[in-house]
């Protein structure tokens, strides 16, 4: 056991075997690196992922934005045609009311049948002369005659909200819709 060969065997075998060891650490290694590769190409995946979800969720979102928004135009220039019409109404009631007072006013009795005709014939006139008091006397239930389904719910004791569902029409049109059928119909 002393002699030198013995040794040097003994440090062969040993670096030897040392040998067979080191591979099979690096083969561990390529494992590990491996893994650690997937799981990266994983995650880079898993985030591609996220964000086209996330670009379709935004376009989407802007999609809606614009619908709501177009439509939001929409109801507002129905709400300012429907402000005007009522406007309109109002001031053709308010010319007629003013006719009325001042055939009221006037006396019955007339000394002149010449004068009683003349100014009978000034206060006939712009009535019959007027396109616009022709189209107020005809739709006197214009708004009724319009939509006689929603009058037909109203009359049955449908609230606004059941209404509105039902003919598929906004809550604040058929609001609308009602106050002016009440203004047409009640005599100021």
């Amino acid at each position: 056991m002393g002699s030198p060969w013995f040794y040097i065997v003994l440090l062969g075998a040993a670096v030897i075997g040392y040998a067979l060891f080191l591979p099979s650490r690096k083969s561990g290694g390529a494992q590990v690196s491996s893994g650690a590769a997937d799981v990266e190409a994983t995650l880079e995946h898993y985030m591609t992922e996220i964000e086209k979800e996330n670009t379709e969720i935004i376009e989407l979102m802007a999609e809606l934005k614009q619908d709501t928004t177009s439509k939001q135009l929409s109801l507002q220039e129905q709400v300012a045609e429907l402000r005007s019409r009522l406007l309109e109404v109002e001031k053709i009631t308010s010319l007629q009311e003013s006719r009325v007072g001042k055939l009221e006013s006037m006396p019955t009795h007339l000394g002149n049948s010449k004068e009683a005709a003349a100014s009978k014939e000034a206060f006939a006139t712009p009535v019959v002369e007027s396109p616009a008091q022709e189209e107020i006397v005809a739709p006197r239930n214009r708004v009724r005659d319009r939509y006689p389904e929603l009058f037909d719910l109203y009359d049955q004791g449908k609230s606004i909200d059941g209404i509105a569902k039902a003919l598929k029409l906004q809550r604040g049109e058929v609001q609308l819709i009602l106050q002016l059928a009440s203004k047409e119909e009640s005599p100021s």
